[in-house]
């Protein structure tokens, strides 16, 4: 009876990237990634200790069990068929350690649904904010308004965030504008909020951001664009016939062309003023009027006296 209650033996091999593991969970844990340039070396070091950790051996019987379960992480490749009935497959062992790897960095773990894999990178879900925030020490409590819904399928929450971290106390607002559908629940939007809420608190009091797994979620649709959309193709084909267009070129302003015509400026030439040059002001001689006339200008009548 004893023998058939009894938990089975993990092999050595396992048992001794286990203990590789936790070394690089807690280095990682002792970093301070977050500006601190030096903690580079020390993340490298973290890297090479958990690559040797996570072999293919030990992502086989270890961590690939856990992908889409709710003990381990969710991702968005679970074997079922989308919308459109295609299925996709669910990711490899690298795709999986790498995101294991970025998770472990930053104090996220594989369990607990602390990261979620989204076209193949990871991505802090609601609970992972929640550990980071732990982690800094930062204490807060966040009060969130009635959602208002629109007409583009998205809900928006006024979230009110009052935190105390490193002695100040302050507060600020977030307003969260999340997807929904017909299924949706209050609840699950309003975790959708939370996790925003969480993840602008985190941004705000580190200066870090681990991006964002549904960016379209917090972007609401631009109505016009969607009209000038639907409108476009609506007018008459390019290259088509031109008579329409004609009274609009010929309609051009003349009269602006007319205007600067050098006519009157190309004359002939001028005698060369070398003999004004020979004229001296005390002579009082009588100079004609178009001997001193410039050069390119209109002749002017001669005098008469």
């Amino acid at each position: 009876m004893e023998d058939m209650c009894k938990i089975p033996q993990l092999p050595a091999a396992i048992v001794e990237a286990q203990d590789k593991f936790e070394v690089a969970l807690r280095n990682a844990a002792a970093l301070d990634i977050v500006n601190n340039f030096g903690a580079a070396f020390g993340a490298a070091q973290v890297i090479m200790l958990l690559r040797e950790a996570l072999t293919e051996e030990v992502m086989t019987t270890i961590f690939m069990p856990l992908m889409n379960s709710k003990v381990g992480f969710r991702t968005d490749r679970d074997g079922k068929p989308d919308k459109n009935g295609r299925t996709k497959p669910l990711y490899d062992i690298d795709v999986v350690r790498e995101a294991i790897i970025d998770g472990a960095l930053i104090g996220l773990r594989p369990t607990g649904n602390q990261f979620n894999i989204i076209s193949g990178t990871m991505y802090p879900t609601k609970e992972g904010y929640t550990a980071l925030l732990k982690k800094i020490g930062a204490k807060y409590i966040i009060d969130y308004s009635q959602p208002t819904m629109d007409a583009q399928g998205f809900a928006t929450f006024i979230c009110k965030i009052n935190y105390e971290y490193k002695g100040d106390k302050k507060s600020f607002s977030v307003s969260a504008t999340v997807r929904t559908d017909q299924y949706s629940s209050y609840d699950q939007l309003r975790g959708k909020a939370e996790r925003r809420a969480k993840k602008a608190l985190y941004e705000y009091l580190t200066g870090t951001d681990y991006g964002e797994a549904d960016e379209t979620s917090s972007t609401p649709i631009d109505v016009v664009a969607v009209e000038i959309k639907q409108e476009a193709n609506q007018g008459p084909k390019i290259g088509g016939p031109r008579q329409e267009a004609r009274p609009q070129q010929t309609a051009q302003p003349q009269t602006p062309q007319a205007a600067p015509q050098p006519a009157p400026v190309q004359t002939p030439p001028t005698p060369e003023p070398a003999p004004v040059q020979t004229v001296q002001p005390q002579a009082q001689q009588y100079i004609r009027p178009e001997i001193l006339q410039p050069q390119g200008g209109p002749t002017l009548p001669p005098l008469d006296f």
